[in-house]
């Protein structure tokens, strides 16, 4: 009887400690259950603002194609509006040459004049 005894004290035990085991076995998967639920929150979080980020760099690709357009637009137009510039420039230098060579024709007009003058005058 006493070994019995001391065999049922003995399965008690173990099965006590297997009772514990199987305790902390659950609370084990009930935590991991939890982490599991959470990182499944988490994930869908990322997911939704992965989805944000990639439509915000669309927005933002699409508004930089269209200030490199305006930039190539600006300066086009900067570039045209040189040609142009040059243009009149050059042509007020000619008229200006022009108008300097006519002084000067005038000016020797006037000294030919001028001199006929003192020549009729004496």
């Amino acid at each position: 009887i006493q070994k019995l005894n001391k065999k049922i004290v003995q399965i008690e035990n173990d099965n006590n400690q297997a009772k514990q085991l199987v305790e902390s076995l659950k609370a084990n998967y009930n935590d991991s259950e939890d982490n599991l639920r959470l990182a499944k929150q988490q994930l869908s979080i990322l997911r939704k603002e992965k989805l944000d980020f990639t439509e915000q760099i669309k927005v933002l690709k699409e508004q930089l194609v269209d200030a490199q357009v305006q930039v190539e637009q600006a300066k086009s137009t900067v570039r045209e509006e040189k040609k142009n510039m040059e243009s009149v420039l050059e042509e007020e230098r000619k008229a200006k040459e022009r108008a300097e060579t006519a002084r000067l024709a005038l000016e020797s007009e006037m000294e030919k004049v001028m001199a006929k003058k003192s020549k009729f005058m004496c």
